[in-house]
């Protein structure tokens, strides 16, 4: 017998990230305001892990998509290369979410339970392939 206990509730956040240029999807246990923090630290850092011309670092605004409900955040300027752009990236995102408690704001630490990776045609020119990663992460309520 198993008796359900909101303590054992568990929140779901699925990040989308596709390169390049970079961009962001958070889907899932994501309220507009609860990540403040989070999103000023990953608008801090992540540009830094592109490559780009100098004086041309684009900024990595988040908009809030209501149906259905998630966040989108873009580097048009951006490029990260495959052999070290792409991991630093990608570590300065799981970094900033399984700490994003410590950032304050009523944020969640989140905890990587899995990853996938497909190659796709780029939507704007089918001749270029793009890579899309997608990180599964929890937080305990």
């Amino acid at each position: 017998f198993f008796a359900y206990s909101s303590e054992m509730a568990t929140e779901n956040l699925i990040v989308n990230l596709t390169f390049n240029p970079p961009k962001l999807v958070f889907l899932g246990s994501v309220k507009k305001g609860a990540l403040d923090a989070l999103m000023s630290k990953l608008q801090a850092h992540l540009p830094q892990a592109t490559s780009s011309s100098p004086g041309q670092k684009s900024t990595l605004e988040f908009v809030y998509v209501d149906n259905p409900p998630h966040w989108v955040a873009n580097l048009p300027m951006g490029y990260c290369n495959e052999s070290v752009g792409q991991s630093q990236f990608m570590l300065i995102l799981c970094d900033a979410l399984e700490t994003a408690a410590d950032a304050g704001g009523g944020a969640r630490n989140w905890k990587l339970k899995g990853s996938d990776c497909i190659n796709h045609p780029d939507p704007g020119d089918d001749k270029k392939v793009q890579v899309t990663y997608k990180f599964y992460f929890v937080a305990k309520n």
